[in-house]
């Protein structure tokens, strides 16, 4: 193929845009409704493998081009067409303009705020598609498409697969997928949509710290990923967020049944997290929390005042004096937060009456808010001394 080839009479194509072992993207254009796209251009031999690349070629067009997300890649069209006496498959998609995750990669680990976002986004197109039943089952860096206004797009669907299907389109026995970020279970034949959020936790990880959970030959990744843990992630980035880095280890457990439940959950576990931390242009509201207070059966029919022991966060005196504001890398302290946990105790009035389960909402002592935004609500859930504990 080159430049001004036309396919099937309608497709021009411009310019190259990215290769693989399929063949290549090319910029192009579309004169029918006069709009640039994205060409994917099978090159083959007319093997049989071949013919199990233009099978992929179908799948994805039918995958993608069933889900509408503004994080999944667009497919337009699927067809083929004769050039130069050779056949070849054709993919037309949206064109995105950005670059991909392993371009970007390439300077280094990734700013935190940027982790984050990017990482909301797979998780959200994540989800859409397994609520359609599918699992992609290739999430790595070259899949993923960074976009200028800080978005991120999943593409090539090639090797989705519904876990309603009993069969594959690819030899048996050969790996499917990328294995320096596939998931323990998938180098058994066995996988579903946990095997995405293993996937995606291997490149957060690359993300957060510049390189892979796991590196060596792919036999050396089928054990590492089966046997082995990653180096701490909070030794090679000491400034990534407590709950991010106990998010990775949670994506990155060897039985899927320890990983989080959806991909829904962990989009909004990132953004509760972007929302606590990195939120810098807006006041907002903190999070409400909840705890357990026992109290004498005394106290529950006559009520009384009684010292709460929580554990607050505080601006960290060592490096900010202001909540919500970003720490310095490197502060033992926080870490980088710019906050820190401190154990207080507050006097609460518990009224004469209160039974057991019951919750108490105490406003503005939950956790703080950000740039000016009132603190969430306390949730005292009463437990009275003697009884059995009540939800």
């Amino acid at each position: 193929m080159q430049a001004g080839t036309v396919l099937d009479g309608r497709y021009r194509l411009i310019e190259p845009i990215g290769t693989g072992g399929f063949g290549q993207v090319w910029k192009a254009h579309d004169p029918k409704i006069d709009r640039l796209v994205a060409v994917k251009v099978l090159t083959g031999d007319g093997s049989t493998d071949n013919d199990r690349q233009v099978a992929r070629f179908a799948r994805e067009a039918a995958v993608a081009g069933g889900l509408s997300h503004p994080h999944i890649v667009t497919v337009h069209d699927f067809g083929s067409s004769l050039h130069e006496g050779r056949q070849y498959a054709y993919l037309v998609m949206q064109l995105l303009l950005g670059d991909p995750l392993s371009t970007v990669l390439e300077a280094g680990r990734l700013p935190l705020p940027d982790v984050v976002r990017t990482a909301g986004c797979i998780a959200d197109a994540l989800g859409t598609a397994h609520e359609a039943g599918l699992v992609h089952r290739d999430i790595k860096p070259s899949n993923i498409i960074v976009r200028p206004n800080g978005t991120a797009t999943v593409v090539d669907f090639g090797i989705t697969k519904s876990s309603a299907e009993r069969h594959d389109i690819t030899t048996s026995g050969v790996i499917i997928g990328t294995p320096a970020y596939m998931a323990p279970e998938c180098f058994d034949g066995t996988f579903d949509h946990r095997s995405d959020l293993y996937s995606l936790g291997c490149v957060l990880y690359e993300m957060l710290t510049g390189q892979r959970p796991f590196t060596g030959t792919s036999w050396q990744l089928i054990n590492q990923h089966l046997n082995e843990q990653p180096a701490p992630l909070l030794k090679r980035r000491l400034s990534t967020p407590r709950e991010l880095a106990d998010l990775v280890t949670q994506l990155l457990a060897k039985n899927p049944s320890d990983r989080p439940t959806d991909a829904f959950q962990v989009m909004l576990a990132l953004r509760e997290i972007d929302r606590r931390y990195y939120d810098e242009d807006s006041p907002s509201r903190g999070p409400d929390r909840y705890v357990r207070s026992a109290v004498s059966r005394q106290i529950a029919a006559f009520g009384a005042v009684k010292g709460l022991r929580l554990t607050d966060l505080n601006p960290c005196t060592a490096c900010t004096s202001r909540p919500g504001a970003h720490g310095v890398e490197g502060c033992e302290s926080c870490h980088g937060t710019g906050e820190v946990f401190k154990e207080t105790t507050h006097r609460i009035r518990f009224p004469p009456g209160v039974r057991a389960g019951q919750r108490l909402r105490l406003k503005g002592l939950g956790w703080p808010g950000r740039n000016g935004g009132e603190a969430g609500d306390l949730f005292v859930v009463v437990r009275i001394e003697g009884e059995a504990r009540s939800a």
